[in-house]
């Protein structure tokens, strides 16, 4: 990765209208230089604990739903690192010198399994402990400087812009995209209740919870209630 090769990413970041867009061009440019996902977006503490809320996740479909129902995100190195670092630094950076919990150690063994080898994670800091993190996904250690150092500077370039453009500008609709009863029987999808389950739980009738479902893949424009799930937790949404 030349410093060269990011340089038309960045002259045309500006043209990009949503963060959607910029993500999925930063992911392209990452992709050909061996990195399989990225993700990008903010956390901030809140009456209920630290939330976080993507502007973009490239991660594909059933790695967001493994991700979320094997509470994946308590665990994660990365945002933990994250939060008290001022520098970039790599998944195996992370790793060295750490005794890794049960539940990390599965992650881990749940990434390799994936072909993920190692992670960047840029971190952006500001007052108040509010949290940026931008990270993509390798498939080979990243212990080349200069590519680091690409990443670092591109990764800054493509927060920024999505920043810009108000960040969660979808995450932050989802709240008014559902009505609370959509948003009940996603949350139950997401657990892997079928129909039956999620009628019994609610105490509606199972044809009400497949109309609720179905409304939900239609405002999403997805086809299956795995693909609106992953749409919901890739906004920070379930």
């Amino acid at each position: 990765m030349k410093l060269a090769d990011s340089l038309p990413l960045i002259e045309k970041l500006p043209q990009y209208k949503s963060s959607q867009e910029v993500g999925a061009a930063f992911a392209e440019f990452v992709a050909a230089h061996g990195f399989l996902a990225t993700a990008c977006g903010e956390s901030r503490d809140t009456p209920e604990g630290r939330s976080w809320e993507f502007f973009f996740n490239t991660w594909p479909a059933d790695w967001l739903l493994q991700y979320q129902k094997n509470d994946f995100v308590r665990h994660d190195l990365l945002p933990m690192v994250a939060r008290y670092s001022a520098q970039t630094f790599t998944f195996l950076e992370a790793m060295r010198g750490r005794t890794l919990t049960a539940k990390q150690r599965e992650l881990h063994e749940w990434t390799n399994g994936l072909g993920i080898v190692d992670a960047i994670a840029v971190p952006f800091h500001y007052p108040g402990g509010d949290l940026g993190l931008c990270v993509s996904l390798a498939n080979h250690p990243i212990d080349d400087r200069f590519e680091r150092n690409v990443l670092q500077m591109v990764s800054l370039f493509t927060y920024q812009r999505c920043r810009e453009l108000g960040g969660q500008s979808e995450a932050s609709m989802a709240p008014r995209l559902l009505t609370r009863r959509e948003a009940d029987c996603m949350r139950w999808v997401l657990k892997g209740k079928s129909d039956t389950d999620i009628a019994s739980i609610l105490e509606i009738s199972h044809t009400t919870v497949k109309f609720h479902i179905d409304r939900v893949k239609k405002k999403l424009d997805v086809k299956t209630r795995t693909q609106a799930v992953a749409a919901l937790v890739s906004l920070g949404y379930l």
